[in-house]
């Protein structure tokens, strides 16, 4: 009995497309937390670190729910 799975891949292999020339980098931005390095993502409005809790600002008004 012949595996199946061999074929699968010695097709897949066999008839892959090779990439020459190309340089495909990926980047993001993201700002760092200043105690643990963790990423923050830009162009959002996290402002504590969601690993450590380190703030990311001081906010020194306080918001009450709706009563």
């Amino acid at each position: 009995m012949t595996n199946p799975f061999k074929k699968i891949t010695t097709n897949a292999e066999t008839t892959k497309k090779e990439w020459k020339g190309l340089k495909a980098e990926s980047t993001t931005k993201a700002k760092q937390c200043h105690r643990c390095g963790a990423p923050r993502p830009t162009n959002t409005n996290l402002v504590a670190c969601a690993y450590c809790g380190t703030p990311f600002m001081l906010i020194d008004a306080t918001i009450e729910p709706d009563a």
